[in-house]
């Protein structure tokens, strides 16, 4: 069950709205290299706060954080990514600030609420919301990429990385917002009505039943509003936001569309800016390795990714939402609010994660066929989730179980041992349980599961930072990533993933899932 060391990752589509493909066009779709539709994960940032705002401070209008050279010409889009971009003093000032605000976390049911009825003021009043949120947890990792210990620091990876993140928080707090009649504020700041009432204010986040506080913080908060990233610089925070349907009755000033699609694009554009962002802090990370000649990562820098990650993944979760409930205008489908679906059927993306990690382990190994995997679920086993993140930790857990029964059993066997796949529905948890008889680990070498990178220096491939990479591409396959990656997935909306092992028999791993869907974010 530890990691597939080499095996080609398949690229099922993060967080993908498609139904399940077929076998005959996963296998297509994994020949070509090419990914599914999905919807990407990318971000609404608006621009700088306005007064009245608990963040202020903010400088005019007309200053410019960064010198840009902008180019121009047919190779303008491949030239962009080479774009010379210098951080001021300014601006890391300015990052700095905001990094001392607490983030504001938001639960599964909350952006579901919010995207019921999307609309231009909807759509509005939550890029306003992300105007704030987004710089924040943006300058919490940029505080944290410029304060890590040992050196790690000062790697060129790690360097590009904190570019990204202050390019980004730049390009968010500098968006120009639309000049507004005091009548359309107040239209803004209306709530819906619903059967001739006024809609009741979003419900309330509770607390993440599977992590525990201060796991992901720099610093352990003694209340609420610490903001996480350990700068003892914790503010009281912004009187409580909330995603909220606005009154919809009658038009909307064109500046209201147009904003919407501005923030649309900025955010589209930072979106492509981090997708290698993974694969450029694993090259960080090899980086320093090789400098420190150190065969692994130690408990400080393991706990930084875990929180890095993590936050990663609220961000994308923020932007990708945002971005789909603006397509949806255009793309409605009944069971889908943004990227989240009200009716995820389990059964579905298991089987197709089966197909998938099946695929993949005949294709590398070379196998006529591949370990079966039996399915024990319910068909009409559905609840409210983001699809592309339960993909990801079915194939990832899947794709480790094969590879354990392959290369226990050997790559000559005719038939393999069967792996089983077991779905339970219960009030507050789907749990999955994946058996296989892969061997099993020694009980002292569980914990090396779940680090980051656990391979050697020496049989650990290079990474191309400058080659643009999906999180979930082959790539990542031999890094040591897949598990713990997964844990980060299930844990971000109050699941986890645990593993129980029997050394000379097999691995079971237990993927908790919580239906409740009203847990907050792990906030950093």
């Amino acid at each position: 069950m530890l990691t597939m060391r080499g095996l080609p990752r398949v690229a099922v589509g993060e967080l993908s709205r498609t139904a399940p493909a077929s076998p005959h066009s996963i296998k297509l779709t994994l020949a070509h290299g090419l990914q599914r539709p999905s919807v990407s994960t990318v971000y609404h940032f608006s621009p700088r706060l306005g007064q009245g705002h608990s963040v202020n401070q903010q400088p005019p209008a007309a200053t410019t954080y960064y010198e840009t050279t902008y180019l121009s010409g047919p190779r303008a889009l491949k030239q962009a990514a080479n774009m010379s971009w210098k951080k001021s003093e300014r601006l890391m000032e300015t990052i700095k600030h905001y990094s001392a605000f607490p983030a504001t976390g938001v639960s599964l049911r909350q952006m579901v609420q919010f995207g019921e009825r999307p609309s231009v003021g909807t759509l509005f009043r939550a890029s306003q919301f992300l105007s704030e949120e987004l710089p924040i947890r943006l300058a919490h990792r940029v505080q944290e990429l410029s304060d890590l210990p040992d050196g790690l620091n000062e790697m060129t990876s790690i360097q590009r990385v904190k570019d990204w993140y202050a390019q980004s928080f730049e390009e968010i707090t500098a968006l120009p917002r639309p000049e507004l009649s005091k009548e359309v504020k107040e239209r803004l700041m209306r709530p819906n009505k619903f059967n001739g009432k006024h809609s009741k204010i979003i419900s309330e986040t509770t607390y993440n039943p599977s992590v525990p506080k201060g796991k992901y913080t720099s610093a352990y908060w003694p209340n609420e509003n610490g903001n996480g990233n350990g700068n003892g610089e914790g503010k009281k925070g912004f009187s409580r936001r909330y995603f909220a349907t606005v009154e919809d009755t009658g038009d909307w000033p064109p500046e209201l569309f147009d904003y919407n699609k501005r923030f649309a694009e900025t955010l589209n554009t930072i979106k492509r800016r981090h997708d290698g962002v993974v694969t450029t802090v694993a090259q960080g990370i090899l980086e320093y390795k090789r400098k420190r000649q150190r065969m692994q990562i130690d408990h400080n820098i393991q706990a930084f990714l875990d929180r890095f990650y993590m936050s990663r993944i609220g961000i994308r979760m923020l932007i990708g939402q945002h971005i789909a409930l603006t397509d949806q205008n255009h793309n409605k489908d009944p069971n889908y609010v943004g990227i989240i679906c009200t009716k995820t059927n389990v059964r579905d993306l298991a089987q197709e994660a089966i197909e998938n990690a099946r695929f993949v382990c005949e294709d590398f190994y070379g196998l006529f066929d591949a370990p079966k995997v039996q399915l024990v679920c319910p068909p009409d086993l559905n609840f409210m989730y983001v699809p592309g993140h339960l993909s990801h930790m079915l194939f990832e857990t899947l794709k480790n179980s094969l590879r354990a029964v392959v290369e226990t059993h050997g790559q000559d066997k005719e038939e393999f041992p069967i792996t089983k796949v077991v779905v339970a529905e219960g009030k507050e948890d789907i749990t999955i349980k994946i058996s296989d008889e892969g061997g099993g680990i020694p009980r002292s070498a569980i914990p090396l599961v779940w680090t980051y990178m656990y391979t050697t220096v020496d049989s650990t491939p290079s990474l191309d930072p400058d080659f643009d990479k999906s999180d979930f591409k082959a790539p990542m396959a031999g890094f040591g990533y897949g598990l713990p990656i997964s844990r980060l997935y299930a844990r971000y909306f109050g699941g986890d993933l645990k593993l129980i092992s029997m050394e000379g028999y097999g691995t079971d791993v237990y993927l908790h899932l919580n239906r409740l869907s009203s847990s907050s974010e792990p906030l950093q």
